[in-house]
């Protein structure tokens, strides 16, 4: 599929835009304007720690000195994502238009900020976590651009944070005490948005975090790394929860997979040798050497540590070891689609069953147990212009160009689509300016309703609609043996 973005670049600040000069912990950053949306100003790769190169390369995200706040900043344009490999996969073959655009560099713990153009104060702040399998993904996405949103609502911040990802974000090493560098990343970002964002125009005291996929089990990880200080007041996941890391988190404590990296580059030995010797390897070498056929088949993600991942999350919630902030989570009714070829619906449906929608009551139903607040949702929509071929209906990640408002990109939307999408912003809106009752509001039951609310219901023409939730939940009873641990 071709996707043009005329629109997406041209950045211009003018003299009657709100301030586009701001100073922050990072240096004073210059942003800009987007002509096509000139009630949106844009923040692109502010630095929020120090480069992870050289000797802090596999290490935590090291704090930018003081000395960084005389640095000037230019914010004009996207940044590089992390090291990753961008071919070979279910997202290279059928949506590009979700893979990063621009190029990549070691030098990638950035975030991005998207504000209204208007000089309001004190607004809510959505701060995103891309997915990617832990092993991808980035903020130039074209069909993760939120400056629709935000030109339409006026209402709120999106900020995009940078993470690292597969051996440079989870690298299992033996000479390493910190294994998820990424979820530290993550950290870093959400405390430097804190500290920062009240000069963009953005309330600290009223941010949720928001993901997809690995993204939303990053955002799942955080409420239990964080128990006592999440920072945000809630926690939004569209397709994952921790019980998404059962799938795919790492128990490498041999450190196999590093071992086999070093090997390929000539640098095995201790364990302090690896580490040492893979430090003066280009990162692009290593990419390179991760989308072979040899490297395509080692593991890195999030690590069970027992610190930020842990290895029995049914344990944490019946423990109340985690954040007692609201969360909504949901899933998409065609999530395998993907990954099976139209002659395999059984393994399509069993995949999207196992992987993305019963991790959802299984979650809902530990959270009641303890009172906390819980809102489910299951996204039905089915739209040609987004989808990658027929067959697919609401794959995974169908979801998100409605929210960002960037279906159009992919071809015209129908009306229908128009107004799920219009539905679909506000309602992730009200979850953002009041986690606890927003969405209760705007007629979204909490799950204790025994309700879920389906959106964009393509089948049956209906933007959003309550079902009981066992009309869901019945496929499921068979795969909660395995979100024990």
């Amino acid at each position: 599929m071709k996707i043009t973005l005329p629109a997406l670049v041209g950045f211009a600040a003018t003299a009657a835009s709100a301030n586009l000069h701001i100073q922050t912990s990072s240096g004073a950053i210059q942003g800009g304007v987007n002509s096509t949306y000139p009630h949106v100003r844009q923040f692109l790769g502010i630095p929020f720690a120090q480069p992870p190169v050289g000797e802090r390369r596999w290490l935590p995200p090291q704090s930018l000195p003081p000395s960084a706040t005389t640095k000037h900043i230019d914010a004009t344009t996207m940044p590089p994502a992390c090291p990753q490999i961008t071919t070979g996969t279910v997202f290279a073959e059928y949506e590009p238009e979700i893979i990063i655009a621009g190029g990549m560099s070691e030098d990638c713990l950035t975030l991005s900020i998207w504000a209204p153009n208007n000089g309001k104060t004190d607004l809510p702040v959505i701060i995103w976590f891309y997915g990617g399998e832990w092993v991808s993904g980035g903020t130039d996405v074209p069909a993760w651009y939120p400056g629709p949103w935000i030109e339409r609502s006026q209402e709120h911040i999106l900020v995009a944070v940078q993470y690292r990802v597969n051996v440079f974000g989870f690298p299992a090493s033996r000479a390493l005490d910190e294994q998820n560098l990424g979820i530290l990343d993550q950290r870093a970002g959400i405390e430097w948005v804190q500290k920062n964002i009240a000069q963009f125009g953005g309330n600290p005291e009223q941010m949720i975090l928001w993901g997809q996929s690995a993204g939303a089990g990053s955002v799942d990880i955080q409420n239990f790394a964080y128990p006592d200080d999440p920072i945000v007041q809630g926690f939004a996941a569209n397709s994952g929860s921790v019980f998404l890391t059962i799938h795919s988190r790492s128990t490498d404590t041999a450190g196999t997979n590093f071992s086999s990296v070093a090997s390929y580059f000539g640098c095995s030995g201790s364990a302090q040798h690896e580490l040492n010797c893979l430090r003066k390897v280009p990162a692009s070498n290593i990419t390179a050497y991760l989308g072979t056929t040899d490297g395509s088949d080692l593991t890195f993600a999030p690590f069970i540590d027992d610190r930020l991942v842990f290895n029995n999350y049914t344990e944490r919630y019946l423990g109340k070891h985690l954040s007692n902030k609201p969360a909504m989570f949901g899933s998409n009714l065609d999530e395998g689609t993907l990954w099976y070829d139209a002659t395999d619906s059984a393994g399509a449906k069993a995949m999207t069953l196992s992987t993305f929608e019963c991790p959802v009551p299984y979650s809902t139903a530990l959270r009641e147990s303890l009172g906390l607040t819980t809102y489910r949702y299951q996204y039905r929509g089915n739209f040609t212009n987004i989808s990658p071929e027929s067959g697919l209906g609401a794959y995974h990640t169908a979801e998100l160009p409605l929210i960002f408002g960037t279906s159009s990109i992919y071809g015209p939307d129908t009306h229908f689509e128009k107004v799920a999408s219009a539905k679909m912003q506000d309602l992730w809106l009200a979850f953002a300016k009041d986690p606890k009752s927003g969405l209760s509001k705007q007629g979204w039951p909490r799950s204790t309703s025994g309700e879920v609310l389906l959106l964009a219901d393509s089948a049956n023409q209906k933007v959003s609609a309550l079902v009981a939730d066992s009309a869901i939940d019945d496929a499921c009873t068979s795969y909660y043996s395995a979100y024990l641990v």
